[in-house]
């Protein structure tokens, strides 16, 4: 779960720079993200959802992941760092910008270690009598079978 987190960090950082967001607000970016990403994979339809991000099938702006994640932020992050709903607004604005960033790392394989089956992992699919923990099993292999490591 650490090298997700300090990934989406990482990718936090560089869609803020030339802004004068704190670290604080970048925490609370990734957070949400994070967040957003574990609730989107234990619901039902999360894990096609995740996938279809993942794989490039679906967009970032568009996704049900980054509203969760602005929702999240805006609601819950936001209100414990004492911004104003304009600086929530403006914050949580970048959240399309990280996750496609995010996405597009995974999908070129730019994301040092990280791919669908590492994601899904560290969102709870270690569980392996888990419906999640099949299905992040049946990805690794099928990402083995067509040369995916």
């Amino acid at each position: 779960m650490s090298q997700l987190s300090d990934f989406i960090l990482k990718q936090a950082q560089a869609a803020a720079s030339g802004s004068n967001l704190d670290k604080s607000v970048l925490n609370g970016l990734s957070d949400s993200i994070l967040n957003s990403m574990k609730q989107t994979a234990l619901k039902q339809g999360g894990i096609e959802q995740l996938t279809a991000l993942f794989t490039g099938k679906s967009s970032a702006e568009n996704s049900p992941i980054t509203a969760l994640a602005s929702q999240i932020f805006s609601s819950q992050i936001a209100p414990k760092l004492g911004l104003s709903s304009s600086a929530s607004s403006a914050a949580s604005s970048l959240l399309p910008t990280i996750l496609g960033a995010l996405v597009t790392a995974i999908v070129n394989k730019k994301a040092s270690g990280l791919d669908l089956s590492s994601i899904l992992s560290a969102l709870g699919a270690g569980n392996s009598n888990s419906s999640l923990g099949k299905l992040g099993s049946v990805v690794g292999v099928l990402g083995k079978l067509f040369g995916k490591k």
